[in-house]
């Protein structure tokens, strides 16, 4: 053998292959995605950044034709009439006494609808609530 003449070394890149794969599959299949809303809305704008929690939540939506939405972060819900939403709003919070309300309204929606809720709200003791808009961009663009 000579002296000075080097061995190449291969290393076998599969194994390092395989474990990326699996870590892949594994974060893809446990990742908890947002379930889709019970109705979409077109959020107002706003320049309020307080976060609403992502659990223990009861959302309230109403569209831009004025129907109303109960539901759960999880996407659980029901369509409820104007007349009813006292006494379904009651029956949410009985069941979930300590989740926060939410209150998603269409910013083409009749503030008029938008009212009777808050109303029907406080009536029901519900005195906290978030009302959830967009955040609305500088003119700088920061």
């Amino acid at each position: 053998m000579k002296a000075g003449r080097r061995i190449p070394i291969r290393i076998d890149m599969t194994p390092m292959v395989d474990v990326a794969f699996l870590l892949l599959i594994f974060f893809m299949t446990t990742t908890q995605f947002k379930p889709p809303e019970i109705a979409a809305v077109t959020l107002p704008k706003s320049r309020s950044e307080i976060h609403v929690p992502e659990s223990k939540t009861i959302i309230v939506t109403v569209t831009d034709e004025g129907s109303i939405f109960i539901a759960t972060e999880k996407g659980q819900g029901e369509q409820v009439k104007k007349e009813d939403f006292y006494n379904a709003i009651t029956q949410w919070r009985t069941r979930n006494p300590v989740a926060v309300v939410v209150l998603k309204g269409d910013k083409g929606a009749d503030f008029g609808v938008v009212s009777d809720i808050m109303d029907a709200l406080a009536e029901s003791k519900t005195n906290r609530f978030n009302l959830m808009t967009d955040l609305k961009e500088d003119k700088k663009g920061t």
